[in-house]
This record gives C-alpha cells, structure tokens and sequence, in this order.
C-alpha cells in the first residue's frame, strides 16, 4: 500500500563543513522534507534501479533471483522476470548499471558486457543485441548494479571504470586507467574514454583498490559532473569531445579521512579489497539547481578500535550510526552551499533525481527479515 506522510522536516540547517564561503552562499541552508512514501510487499533483496513518476511505476532488481521486479506506486508487483543466463534474449549475466524506463514509461533498457537490450515491461524483448567488439574492454563493475546511465544523443553514457591492460601495481594503470564509456547503440560499438586528472590524487605514485577508484557521475546543462570514487573532488567537463574539464574544485572537507594507497611494491594486483574505514562518495545527482552528492565520511584510525573484530553485520550499522553518511549540497558551479547529515531512513547509496524530487530507497534491516520495500519521496528546501 501507499503511505501518505504529513510534510516532516528531517534536517534543517548549515553544518560545518570546511573551506571558506563568499558571498551570499555563506547565508544559504537546506533541508530534506519528507513528502511522501511507497511500500512494496516484497520478499528479497532488491536494488532500486528506475523510477517513473508519470507513470508511477518503479523498476527493481533482485540480486538473487536475477529478477527485474515492476512494480506500482500503489504498491502492487506488476511483473517480474529474468532474462539473465542462457536463453535467446538474455542480456548476458549481470548487468553493468541500473536498467532505466523510457521516457513514456513503457519499456526498460540494460546494457552489460554482452550487449544493449530494451524489454516491454512484460518481459518481451524489444530491440537489442550484442557489442560488435571483437574484445570488450574490461570493467570494474559494481556487483550491485545502482549505477545510472544516461541517453546524450541516442547513445549511452555511462560509468565504464577499465581496468586496462595493465596491472594496478605499475605506473601504467594510472596513466591509462578510463573513468567513462560511450555505448552506440546503432553501431554496437563501446568507446571508453576520460582519463585520469593530472592533479588526480589517484595519480600519487602509490597503488589504489580498484573499489576506490569507480567514479560517480551525472549529467547536467552539457557537462558532465564527476567524483572519483572516495576523492574529494568534484570535476565538471564538457559534455562533447574532447571533454575539456572546466573546472575542478576540491572539496575541503576536514573531516574526511579517506584511504591514502600503498606503496605500488605491496599491492597484490589480484586481489579487490576495499578499505571499509576509508570515506567514500556513494552517489551523484543534479536537479535544476544544484549538485547533490552523498558520502560516507570515513573513520580516522584513532578512532577504528570499537569496530576491530565485529560481525560484518553489527560493524556496518555500528559504523554508520557513530559516522553518518551526509549529503553535499553545490551550486552548478561547484560551490559547497551546504552539507546534511542524512536520516538513518535514507539509503545514501540508491537514490534518484526524477521531477526535481529526490527518491530514496530505504536501507535494509540488517535486523529482521521484511517483506517489503519502501521508497521515500523526499524535496529539497531551501530554508
């Protein structure tokens, strides 16, 4: 069913948050109204991938079940169904982003390693097929699959961190490491481009997970909107080649405390292991007006021994009650305005930007199983 909230202020006010501010933005404070929710009888563990509002219908996915799941704003499971594995129109295994509606609302399209593909919401294969690449470029993917993808044109843009030829435990990975990627799905061609900033830190000499590395990204007014991963560092280009960067402004958080690398002799190039202390930028959004970005704020090492030997289930809560995930509030400029500490509700990973309102799934309940997922319709004011 639907739950229709009162309006609720969450959060109001101007936090501290570094770095100087000039002019009028110095007054500038924000919050996060609750509006409205949706609840979805379910019994899963599901990734939030799409939402159309016009429509009201929400687009899911079930991990283990590899299950597409839509469902309506009402709270009914319209349909479900798999097109992962081995049958005629299948995508492939996983797929690389969140799948995304079409503009009516009526059709989804997921792109993977093997190829492009719209379905009907009933599971119909629409168009799609496979890459015409005679080698793929290989991915870090995200095993999630909440990563948005954009339409610039009839191609796809999207996060397309490669992993190269090259190792991670050599110079040469950073010099040649690509942050984007071009799907055409006309040609069946995919084009990887956007190297690494020359004042990057990831180019500081020492080794990174790979993990740290996958930027978060947006597109906006022409111009893409870029974070690298756990970086403090919000660049902007432009939105057709070369992609000249227009600015890059460093975010002067103090206190973020986020993973500095290790010594390029260390690394083990095969193995993926994140540093669960290090602060890190879950997701990036724009609306008309602003940038929006969430992060988890990292956990100085002073401060890691009440974590040290914690079930992954109790640390994870644990962690992010002491240090709550926050949300950066910029102009299009790239001007911090403000910085909020996130409701424990609001899941600072799988959120949205559709209408100008902000969608957020509601974080899992590590402590009971539930049969349902909520969505949370959320505003942003300016106070």
């Amino acid at each position: 069913m639907r739950n229709l909230f009162y309006v609720i202020l969450l959060v109001v006010g101007l936090m501290a948050c570094g770095g100087e501010k000039s002019g009028d933005s110095s007054e500038l404070s924000f919050g996060l109204e609750l509006m409205d929710s949706i609840r979805v009888d379910y019994l899963g563990v599901a990734t939030f991938m799409d939402i159309h509002p016009a429509s009201e219908k929400i687009l899911f996915y079930d991990i283990q079940k590899s299950n597409f799941v839509v469902t309506s704003f009402a709270g009914q499971v319209l349909n479900f169904f798999s097109k992962s594995g081995d049958m005629p129109d299948s995508f492939g295994t996983f797929p690389l982003t969140a799948a995304k509606f079409d503009a009516e609302g009526n059709s989804f399209t997921v792109i993977s390693n093997e190829g492009v593909y719209t379905y009907s919401l009933e599971g119909e294969l629409i168009k799609g097929g496979k890459h015409q690449e005679a080698e793929m470029p290989a991915f870090a993917g995200r095993s999630a699959a909440d990563r948005e993808f954009y339409w610039v044109d009839g191609k796809i843009l999207t996060v397309g961190a490669g992993r190269g030829v090259h190792p991670r435990n050599t110079p040469e990975f950073y010099d040649n490491y690509t942050s984007l990627a071009w799907f055409d799905t006309t040609e069946r061609k995919v084009k990887p481009f956007l190297q690494l900033d020359e004042a990057s830190f990831f180019k500081n000499g020492k080794g990174h997970d790979i993990a740290h590395m996958i930027p978060r990204m947006a597109v906006s007014d022409k111009f893409i909107y870029l974070i690298q991963g756990i970086e403090p560092a919000l660049q902007i280009y432009e939105l057709k080649s070369p992609y000249l960067m227009v600015r890059r402004v460093d975010l002067a958080l103090e206190d973020y405390f986020f993973n500095q690398g290790e010594e390029l002799k260390s690394v083990d190039p095969r193995m993926i292991n994140p540093d669960v202390y290090s602060g890190l930028f879950e997701n990036l959004k724009t609306t008309n007006d602003y940038v929006l970005t969430s992060f988890f704020p990292g956990i100085p090492e002073t401060q890691r021994a009440p974590y040290e030997g914690l079930p992954w289930m109790e640390m994870m809560p644990a962690m992010r009650k002491d240090f709550p995930p926050r949300l950066l509030v910029l102009s299009k400029e790239g001007e911090l305005l403000d910085d909020i500490v996130l409701p424990s509700r609001l899941q600072d990973r799988q959120w949205l930007v559709r209408d100008e309102l902000l969608w957020f799934l509601k974080p899992t309940n590590l402590d009971e199983e539930e049969d349902f997922l909520t969505i949370y319709q959320v505003k942003l004011s300016r106070n």
